[in-house]
């Protein structure tokens, strides 16, 4: 398959924004070692971060397919995923997890990315919360103005992973 000269330097761009916003490859998803530099108390993702991770483009970007598979589940009981969501900062989090029959939920696994480069902020939710194997509850989430994604991820004690996405708009 031949790729225009256009779209192998967008490729090659993308990439190197990925790189150089901390992820290690294509897919975006960075290790744990700390890649993000530190932010202020209680903000999840900074305004300048939501620009620079293109928060918003994540927003709009089309949904994951979903596996169909027998995989663990991620429930969003707060705030309550619907079209348009729309929440003023601080707002709560509140996560379930439901494993399947044959095996528990993982929550070392457990990981949070944000935006289009779906870059990890797991980290910066951990230190205010324990995350169990049911689950996690967050109760003053702090994400500046504007539209979001956040893509959530788990796996059970057979890998399975399950991944659910909490779009939102913070007014």
């Amino acid at each position: 398959m031949m790729i225009c000269k256009s779209k192998l330097l967008a490729i090659t761009l993308i990439a190197a924004c990925a790189m150089s916003a901390g992820a290690t490859s294509l897919n975006g998803i960075n290790d744990s070692t700390g890649a993000l530099p530190a932010v202020p108390e209680g903000w999840l993702v900074t305004p300048a971060e939501a620009i620079e991770f293109r928060g918003e483009e994540g927003f709009y970007a089309q949904p994951a397919l979903r596996p169909r598979a027998l995989v663990p589940q991620i429930d969003i009981l707060k705030p309550e995923p619907v079209a348009d969501l729309k929440v003023k900062a601080p707002f709560a989090i509140v996560v379930q997890f439901k494993s399947q029959a044959d095996a528990p939920i993982d929550p070392a696994t457990f990981k949070v990315m944000y935006g289009a480069f779906k870059i990890d902020i797991t980290s910066r939710i951990t230190k205010f919360v324990k995350v169990d194997k049911n689950g996690f509850s967050l109760e003053n989430a702090q994400i500046p103005v504007g539209k979001h994604r956040l893509t959530l991820q788990v796996q059970d004690e057979k890998q399975r992973v399950a991944e659910r996405e909490l779009r939102l708009e913070v007014e």
